[in-house]
């Protein structure tokens, strides 16, 4: 195991239900199994469970498998061993990835539940990606998808040689869906990532998937259009048909050189 305890920094060993450190700090597992290394309250809790189901409603739709696919491919061909999840959420993507030892982070209890009732494959954490409870260059690859790219923990828990993989919105991600709810739709604003690490590749991916009227208020409310649309805006999308949607991907891989 790669956890270390978050209040002296020394490894983490499990002992029946609890994981423990040599200085006697104990940590006990979740009926579900993720573990809480979470010293400090946070204000934000992550994603609630109304956010977690519509979230998982929609993603069982398949509509994302491809980017899905894509990172389960690009771990692949690293033959990375130990990987790290930063903002895993429910485990989506997490729990395709092909690794003997994976590691998911995020501070949503409730996202974490349901990530490790259904992907026993994964240990999860309640923890923040800024201060991530995980030993120094312990993990061949770390993945980002959809949250902010924490640079310096990146960097401190990659091998020599290991990869990160950020996956952000293209420019067009949505974009049918934007044209619903504003009057004057924008596409996305691609923004360089200050990181100590090499850019290897950048490259965009692609699909359209007919979307259901669930299925988009289900993407709606997992999305940050969800706060920044006007009552008018979501009305109109309540009321909308079935709509063809660009699902666009920004998928940059880095390597600790």
């Amino acid at each position: 195991m790669k956890l270390i305890c978050p209040i002296c920094g020394q490894p983490l060993t499990k002992v029946n239900k609890s994981a423990v450190c040599e200085n006697r700090h104990t940590f006990d597992y979740a009926r579900q199994g993720y573990l809480n290394l979470l010293l400090k309250q946070s204000t934000d809790h992550g994603d609630n469970p109304a956010m977690v189901k519509a979230r998982t409603d929609f993603l069982l739709t398949g509509s994302y498998q491809f980017l899905r696919d894509a990172l389960a491919e690009k771990i692949k061909t690293e033959h990375a061993e130990t990987a790290a999840d930063l903002g895993c959420g429910e485990g989506y993507y997490t729990s395709a990835l092909p690794c003997l030892e994976k590691y998911g982070f995020d501070l949503s209890k409730d996202a974490l539940k349901h990530a490790s009732k259904n992907d026993p494959s994964t240990q999860y954490a309640v923890a923040s990606i800024f201060h991530l409870p995980l030993a120094d260059a312990c993990c061949d690859a770390a993945v980002t998808c959809f949250a902010p790219a924490a640079v310096d923990e990146i960097c401190r828990i990659l091998k020599d040689s290991g990869c990160f993989l950020f996956v952000t919105p293209g420019p067009r991600h949505l974009f049918e869906m934007k044209s619903v709810l504003y009057a004057t739709p924008y596409e996305n604003e691609m923004e360089d990532l200050q990181i100590g690490l090499v850019l290897e590749k950048d490259e965009m991916i692609e699909h359209k998937f007919l979307c259901s009227q669930e299925g988009l208020m289900n993407l709606f409310l997992m999305t940050p259009y969800a706060y920044k649309t006007s009552t008018e805006g979501r009305d109109k999308l309540a009321k909308a048909d079935d709509i063809e949607l660009t699902a666009q991907f920004r998928i940059r891989t880095f390597r600790k050189k």
